[in-house]
């Protein structure tokens, strides 16, 4: 029977591979070259962007997160009894020290007053002549010392009387703005009823919470910077560290004072406290070059002079809006800004610094460090 081709073949391969095994029809040289595995290529270094960073000087702030509110406020009350008549300011107004701001009606006081001057007056004209009388032999001075007491409470009156007529009056303490106003025209009111708010802006205040680890940072007295919402920065001092902690949180109340010649402010915007540390040396980088090794420690990667790729543990000395400034790194400091998350501490690299990329080169570059690859 005639084989096919292909089956052919298949057989008189494996002939010739049994009689090699067999009877040693390669030499061992050729023995070894078969056995020995193809020489791979040596493994190119993976291209990371490193750029130079100089240490500055800087100087560091503690933040305090915190809220304005008025250096001083009252809730006026009445101290006497009576019917609102008049109003003369309203919430929102500023007032004058002294300026009147709520009449309650007098009930006949100013008659009473006039009533109580009147006796004054009569009895200051007895006394004078108890006293000439004494002196003549004709009055005993057990008259006279009545005389004197008679006299006295009639004094006594016309003041009572005086600093009730007063009260009728409603004035501003000191100067300041209205809130909170509890009565209208027509409102009886009694001896104690809360009236209105007046709340002093000048200056006014940013009150915060520190912690308690950095309270040995804080000394009243020590100038500071005040910052609210709106970015405006306002220079003041520390008025009050609080040497009680907040039983919850731990925490001691700390106020800024800043001078506020405008007298306008809102009670309760959110603010900070800014105060500034001893000056240091930092370097200044985006926050985006941060990361947390396996340890959670806060640190960045660099080349060494070996061009080994280094995770370099960092601390935080101050941030800003665009960047941060961190401490604990060797100056100058080559840092990776593009490939640290591709490269592991102690693997080495083949860094490429950023002023040596030019514009057309940079999207090759780029393409080069996503890959691996080099030129």
């Amino acid at each position: 029977m005639k084989l096919e081709k292909g089956p052919a073949i298949a057989i008189g391969s494996l002939a010739i591979i049994s009689l090699w095994m067999v009877t040693g029809l390669f030499s061992s040289s050729d023995l070894e070259a078969i056995k020995a595995p193809v020489k791979s290529q040596t493994d190119t270094l993976f291209s990371v962007q490193v750029e130079r960073f100089h240490a500055k000087p800087i100087t560091p702030e503690l933040v305090i997160h915190g809220v304005t509110a008025p250096s001083r406020e009252v809730l006026i009350s009445s101290e006497v009894s009576g019917k609102v008549t008049n109003i003369h300011a309203r919430e929102g107004q500023f007032v004058e020290k002294g300026q009147v701001i709520i009449e309650i009606d007098p009930k006949g006081k100013v008659q009473q007053l006039k009533q109580a001057k009147a006796l004054v007056k009569q009895r200051s004209l007895e006394h004078k002549a108890n006293k000439s009388l004494i002196g003549k032999g004709l009055q005993n001075a057990t008259r006279l010392a009545a005389s004197e007491a008679e006299l006295a409470a009639a004094h006594a009156q016309v003041e009572l009387l005086s600093i009730e007529l007063g009260a009728t009056k409603i004035k501003a303490p000191f100067s300041g703005i209205l809130e909170n106003r509890h009565v209208e025209v027509g409102n009886y009111l009694r001896g104690g009823d809360p009236i209105i708010k007046i709340m002093d802006f000048n200056p006014f205040i940013i009150k915060g919470f520190a912690a308690e680890k950095d309270l040995y940072l804080i000394q009243a007295g020590k100038q500071a910077t005040g910052q609210t919402l709106n970015g405006q920065q306002l220079s003041g001092s520390i008025r009050y560290v609080s040497s009680t902690a907040n039983k919850a949180s731990r925490t001691f109340a700390v106020e800024l004072e800043i001078p506020n010649p405008s007298e306008r402010q809102a009670d309760g915007i959110t603010a900070n406290i800014s105060i500034p540390l001893a000056p240091t040396n930092g370097i200044y980088i985006s926050p985006a070059l941060l990361s947390l090794n396996e340890n959670g420690v806060l640190g960045t990667k660099l080349v060494n002079e070996q061009q080994h790729a280094v995770f370099a543990p960092v601390s935080l000395v101050k941030a800003e809006a665009q960047g941060v400034w961190v401490a604990g790194l060797p100056d100058p400091v080559d840092l990776i800004i593009a490939g640290q998350s591709f490269v592991s501490s102690g693997e080495k690299v083949n860094p490429v610094f950023a002023p040596a990329i030019n514009t057309e080169g940079m999207a090759k570059q780029t393409s080069d460090i996503q890959t691996g690859e080099t030129n």
